[in-house]
């Protein structure tokens, strides 16, 4: 599973040039009107925040917070780590939660550290309850996806975090963020520490969240089935498309570097469907719920994917698992190993009552009653339907920040997105 992660990030990549029609820049309003794209892309150079550099952060280990296990073919997602940024003096510590299947290392959790530590925030940021490194080292329970569950494992991984920092880092409070899933994550651990009371968050920010978790996972599940010609059989295929197109990149003779201003590049270069940007954005889904998966199957040894009497080393060959892996939907997660694992060893979760623990209209009190929780997010986001963009723009009322475009977390590195969310942090 460690070669499919990373397959995902090339094959997102590589495909990504194949685009649909740009938008010319204009003053510094983020330039990709159509939010798919934009989501694929993310922000070109001229765009992106001025941010400081060379700061010195810290990938610090922490002991197992559950007692489990580590099967030899998932040696490769221990120890738990978390990213850190301190401030030389007393200041608050920010949590950054981050979104599906992400580690604490990912480039976006290096972007909103830099940005909040920039006014004044130390900063820690936390691995996805969806990574298998938290699912082996953070979470009670091994099959990622209920709400509650995933957020006592969160909040209880905040205070081992706490408990970590050195003696000469004064904390003087408390803040919140996360983006995707650990922004809908970030808005449930808020209502829980109003109770519980351990932090006491003076900001908490919700980026780009989903509403309904799994109204919004299943419309990453269509994209791929809606647009990928051929199915699952015709990645191979889809592949080599985009691989053509990346030719006249390479013709160019420039040097040819996978980031953001290439894709940017690519976009305002090629004109294919704009199907096949929606099966990218399926497919990267795909890869990440594949990795989540394999690793609950083999954790648990529920005998979907990985037969109960099968004992993986670390260099047995993974690739039957790997098909099975990535044929599973959303709902065959949900079904055969969130639901199955819930109604097994004597517990009795129904399937609705899944499902509506991880819907943010069951806390809209919380959230319309709490003028220290805001929320970012773009209209053209794909993960959100019309209605829940309503519902998030009348519960969070003047703390609503949406934009006309930008898609899903696109415009994060922006100009204008990192101010705002600066402003929304600063005092």
């Amino acid at each position: 599973m460690r070669s499919l992660l990373r397959a995902s990030w090339a094959l997102g990549l590589l495909a990504t040039a194949l685009a649909a029609s740009a938008a010319q820049p204009s003053s510094g309003a983020y330039p990709i009107e159509d939010g798919l794209a934009a989501t694929v892309i993310g922000t070109p150079a001229e765009y992106k925040a001025d941010l400081p550099e060379g700061l010195d952060f810290e990938v610090r280990s922490l002991e197992p917070l559950v007692e489990r296990d580590t099967p030899a073919t998932l040696r490769y997602a221990r120890p738990l780590q978390y990213l850190r940024v301190t401030q030389d003096e007393p200041a608050p510590l920010a949590f950054i939660i981050a979104g599906t299947g992400a580690s604490a290392l990912s480039s976006k959790c290096v972007m909103l550290s830099r940005a909040l530590y920039e006014v004044g925030y130390s900063v820690a940021c936390l691995p996805s309850p969806t990574s298998v490194t938290f699912m082996l080292g953070a979470a009670e329970h091994a099959v990622p996806g209920r709400m509650q569950t995933d957020v006592r494992d969160l909040y209880r991984l905040m205070g081992a975090v706490r408990d970590d920092l050195d003696d000469e880092t004064e904390v003087t409070g408390y803040a919140l963020t996360g983006w995707s899933l650990g922004a809908t994550e970030a808005a449930f651990i808020a209502k829980h520490d109003a109770q519980a009371g351990e932090f006491g968050f003076s900001r908490v920010l919700l980026l780009n969240p989903a509403v309904d978790v799994w109204a919004s996972v299943q419309r990453m599940d269509r994209l791929l089935a809606d647009n990928l010609d051929g199915g699952i059989k015709g990645i191979p295929a889809f592949v080599a498309r985009g691989l053509g197109g990346l030719r006249q990149l390479y013709a160019s003779g420039d040097p040819l570097r996978f980031n953001e201003d290439f894709l940017y590049r690519a976009y305002m270069s090629q004109s294919p469907d704009r199907a096949d940007i929606a099966a990218i954005i399926g497919l990267a889904f795909r890869l990440s719920l594949a990795n989540m998966a394999f690793g609950a199957d083999v954790m648990t040894r529920s005998d979907v994917i990985v037969p109960r009497d099968v004992e993986l080393g670390p260099y047995d060959s993974l690739d039957p698992y790997i098909q099975r892996s990535f044929e599973m939907s959303f709902t065959d997660y949900i079904d055969r190993l969130l639901v199955a694992y819930w109604n097994s060893d004597g517990r009795n979760v129904p399937r609705e009552t899944l499902v509506a623990e991880s819907d943010l209209r069951g806390i809209r009190g919380f959230l319309t009653g709490n003028a220290d929780i805001g929320v970012f997010t773009s209209e053209d986001d794909p993960i959100l339907s019309d209605d829940e963009i309503a519902f998030l723009r009348d519960s969070f009322g003047e703390r609503a920040r949406i934009r006309p475009r930008g898609g899903h977390m696109g415009n994060l590195s922006s100009r204008n997105t990192v101010s705002a969310i600066q402003d929304f942090f600063s005092p």
